[in-house]
């Protein structure tokens, strides 16, 4: 017969339900695996789209590659730092990742329409939030996928 004192039980159960937590290097290497796919094409879709409508171009959120890459790139890190924030902290951070990502993602389409800019049109302002929806689409999608390798058992 094994005795087990109640510190002893204490320590048993809380040991099981502590997180295997992914190290930070391992969410550094994540995120520049997200910025290095996510930030070509967003630029290579925003190529094709301004080579199709010249026009948009003038629209100022359109109008210049390295503003663009610095928009997709700050969104990106701040994602995969939200994504490393949420694990161990909450019962299922990959759920609430993609629930909050989507809610940000969806308000992030308002400025485009909404705010005054010169040369906004319809077509510059949709062309601007499909450009939000390509970038939101691949860094959820490779930091879903790159918690999972990392993490097996969430």
């Amino acid at each position: 017969m094994v005795i087990t004192t109640p510190e002893r039980v204490f320590m048993l159960i809380h040991a099981e339900r502590k997180p295997q937590l992914i190290p930070t290097r391992n969410w550094l290497t994540l995120g520049l695996i997200t910025i290095l796919l996510t930030v070509p094409i967003v630029l290579v879709t925003q190529a094709i789209a301004v080579s199709i409508w010249p026009d948009i171009r003038l629209f100022d959120p359109l109008s210049s590659f390295p503003r663009s890459a610095l928009f997709t790139l700050v969104p990106v890190l701040a994602a995969t730092a939200l994504f490393a924030f949420l694990e161990g902290r909450v019962a299922k951070p990959a759920k609430l990742f993609m629930q909050i990502s989507i809610a940000v993602l969806v308000l992030s389409f308002i400025p485009d329409y909404l705010l005054p800019v010169a040369n906004k049109t319809l077509l510059a302002s949709t062309v601007a939030a499909f450009l939000h929806l390509v970038a939101g689409l691949i860094t959820l999608t490779v930091l879903q996928l790159g918690y999972k390798e990392l993490h097996p058992a969430a």
